[in-house]
């Protein structure tokens, strides 16, 4: 292979580490805003884990998640996003985006964790646990 041959496909390699960084990030953000709208205390984030994507979560599970993020201690009554992008729709387990996020309650040393799941837009948080 000459270096010809190979600038297509670094470039290529590159381009998609940048498209999967920029989704990260993007997630990311959705979780802080998420966080500072309804934390019911304040929260030191400490960690984001990488962006996955799960097809394990059937719409029950959704709705058991839902329930009890309800009930959830850490955050005020929630709004969650409900699961209408149209590609997954009418699926039986539809593609679900994920992070995980490490925290401390602030004047706490004991660490934390959420997992947030999104659609596969990240157009907003749709369940945690």
């Amino acid at each position: 292979m000459n270096i010809l041959t190979r600038v297509p496909i670094i470039f290529i390699i590159a381009l998609l580490l940048l498209a999967s960084c920029g989704k990260r990030q993007q997630a990311k953000g959705v979780v802080k805003d998420f966080i500072e709208a309804y934390a019911a205390e304040e929260i030191d984030i400490t960690s984001f884990s990488d962006l996955d994507s799960t097809h394990a979560i059937s719409d029950s599970m959704l709705h058991v998640l839902r329930d009890k993020a309800q009930r959830d201690p850490l955050f005020k009554k929630v709004e969650l996003q409900n699961l209408t992008t149209s590609n997954n729709a009418n699926r039986q387990n539809p593609t679900l985006l994920f992070i995980r996020m490490r925290y401390r309650v602030v004047q706490d040393t004991l660490e934390q964790w959420r997992t947030f799941y999104f659609d596969p837009d990240l157009s907003g948080i749709i369940a945690f646990k």
